[in-house]
């Protein structure tokens, strides 16, 4: 029996003109004047990240400037490639970001010219005025397929969004499912930060309870003195909700 979450949300793949960069002068821009042109439209002025692109306050703590050179040459995830912008800015909006001294030289910074007419701009979700997905629910479920058969065993919505309780409306996910010897089924992953356990055979709810931030991850299961325990990361973060920094943890009865 394969045990899976899934979303179900409309995405829109969308390509676009090169970043446009002014021309050229005798000194190059601040790094906070190169991330307030061409880094804070995604990620905020204050760098602390909106809806598709991370928080970049600290991110010198996770990131080497290698790394994050790395990222603006070549891009990752939704963030297209800046490897037309000027060495010399390169360096100056790597310094601003993980927090290091930038000396300018005073030569005049070259653009490269963009190697293709377009590009690639990764997905925006497709949204009604309401901000809801544009396509009818569900829009999350959790689902058991018998392996052998291809054949779905139980499937139901997975999640609720405020203002929407009881329609079984199923949200975005991210984090999977872990089952237990014992026949329950755990999970977090949803925007409504719910810690949820399951009948597995069934898929009928059996318990929930509220994070103090979603718990987008899978959960893990251990045991300690004959008491197995379920453990679930309450970071957040995605989706527009809170950040949590939480491990928390429940007895299994």
């Amino acid at each position: 029996m394969l045990y899976v979450n899934a979303s179900d949300v409309p995405w829109i793949a969308a390509m676009r003109e090169p970043a446009k960069l002014p021309p050229p002068t005798a000194v190059p821009r601040t790094g906070a004047a190169v991330y307030g042109a061409v880094c804070a439209s995604c990620h905020a002025p204050d760098r602390r990240g909106r809806e598709r692109a991370p928080s970049l306050v600290e991110v010198g703590k996770r990131l080497s400037p290698e790394q994050v050179q790395q990222v603006l040459n070549f891009g990752r995830g939704f963030m297209p490639s800046f490897v037309n912008l000027p060495d010399d800015e390169k360096s100056a909006v790597i310094s601003y970001l993980v927090g290091k001294r930038f000396t300018a030289t005073p030569n005049a910074a070259q653009h490269e010219k963009a190697k293709a007419p377009y590009e690639f701009v990764g997905y925006e979700r497709w949204r009604d005025s309401a901000g809801l997905p544009a396509i009818k629910p569900p829009w999350g479920t959790l689902s058991a397929i018998d392996l052998n058969t291809g054949e779905y065993r139980w499937r139901i919505p997975l999640g609720e969004h405020p203002g929407l309780t009881g329609n079984a409306t199923g949200t975005e996910q991210y984090g999977g499912p872990i089952v237990t010897a014992g026949g329950l089924l755990f999970i977090a992953a949803t925007e409504d930060e719910k810690f949820r356990a399951f009948d597995k055979a069934t898929g009928k709810l059996l318990w929930e309870t509220t994070l103090p931030a979603a718990g987008y991850a899978t959960p893990s299961t251990f045991a300690v003195r004959g008491r197995q325990y379920v453990v679930i990361a309450a970071g957040g973060g995605k989706l527009g909700t809170r950040s949590g920094d939480a491990y928390v943890a429940f007895a299994i009865p």
